[in-house]
């Protein structure tokens, strides 16, 4: 959380200023003992004047449990709407200034979320919990599906090459090797970043996470391409060969599934045989021009998978695809972690591209 600053000519802080006119706008709502569905429009119509502190948010979540029994069922229908849905879009950070409170400069986040995220230690993170898996990285809310499900293919099918690019400081810094091209060659490059990590109080991490919510690894070598970089901004959208390549030192190959020519066994073949030498693998979906192709599917266009495995079941061949979100799948595919198979004639007619590490 950040420190509340007091205002010119105030004792009061954010947070208790806050509290007060959002407790005197519930009392006021609730004066003969209900709050109608006006009254909560009315609430909200107030909450959404202006940008939503932390302090407002917080003090308008208090208040809306306290009054709970007030409410009537339609409006409380709308004001838990409002809560869940709306304002975690117009929350903003408390004003004041934002230390960066880790020894090491961090890279700017996305432009939209300077006024939503600030830099947090992950209290209990650990860099590795339960050993590196696949299933780790998760992307939440910046586009770099293609560095995300890159660090899910490395993960599954090299962890090693994962645990070799962190190394933990006495300080409690984290140095990370990341491979930059040079001709034919992948030369390793240190990055020395700290623990602290684009987050805010409603949504936790915003950028890269986990699945369990204090593994670190994904974000910090999210973190560490982002410092490359310059700013999360220059990492969103990205070359998948090109990502798992930079973790792991070697080179990718790139088949396009929509040349002239393209045998579907043949493309089986080589993922088969990928998956079979423990090579990271990725699939990228078409673009956004071809959404109407993807309705009802649970398939995204402009969005990269890992290749999680092969399979041949009654003749049929399947490709097996995580999506990096660790949710969102085409149903009947077990629980949703994001892991599906489809048969090859549909990942051939939803993919158009597939890249092979090592």
């Amino acid at each position: 959380m950040p420190k509340n600053v007091t205002r010119s000519g105030s004792t009061n802080t954010p947070a208790t200023d806050a509290a007060a006119k959002i407790d005197a706008d519930f009392k006021a709502a609730a004066t003969k003992g209900k709050i109608t569905t006006a009254g909560a429009d009315k609430l909200i119509a107030q909450a959404r004047t202006n940008k939503l502190t932390e302090s407002e948010a917080n003090a308008f979540k208090a208040d809306a449990q306290r009054y709970g029994s007030s409410f009537e069922a339609d409006a409380k229908t709308k004001i838990d709407t409002f809560i869940s849905g709306e304002m975690p879009k117009i929350e903003v950070l408390d004003p004041g200034s934002k230390g960066d409170p880790g020894p090491i400069k961090d890279p700017a986040v996305l432009k939209g979320d300077t006024d939503k995220l600030e830099q947090q230690d992950v209290k209990g993170g650990k860099l590795f919990i339960g050993g590196v898996s696949g299933k780790d990285p998760q992307q939440n809310y910046i586009g770099d599906c293609y560095l995300i499900a890159s660090m899910s293919a490395v993960a599954r099918e090299n962890p090693q090459a994962i645990n070799d690019a962190f190394k933990q400081n006495a300080d409690g810094t984290y140095t990370v090797r990341i491979f930059k091209k040079d001709g034919s060659k992948y030369v390793p490059q240190e990055f020395k970043i700290d623990g602290d990590l684009p987050r805010n109080d409603w949504q936790g991490a915003a950028y890269a996470s986990d699945t369990n919510g204090k593994e670190l690894w994904p974000a910090l070598l999210e973190k560490a391409f982002a410092a490359r970089a310059g700013s999360y901004g220059k990492i969103e959208a990205g070359i998948p060969g090109d990502a798992m390549s930079a973790i792991t030192g070697k080179p990718s190959t790139d088949i396009d599934l929509r040349g002239k020519g393209v045998n579907p066994d043949d493309v089986f073949k080589q993922i088969d045989a990928a998956v079979k030498a423990h090579k990271p693998a990725t699939a990228v979906t078409l673009s956004d021009s071809s959404a109407a192709k993807y309705k009802g599917t649970n398939i995204y266009t402009d969005h990269t998978y890992t290749i999680w495995g092969t399979t041949t079941e009654n003749g049929t061949k399947y490709v097996e695809l995580r999506n990096p979100w660790g949710e969102s799948e085409p149903t009947g595919n077990g629980p949703d972690d994001g892991i599906f198979k489809l048969p090859l004639d549909q990942f051939m007619s939803l993919y158009c591209g597939v890249s092979i590490n090592g």
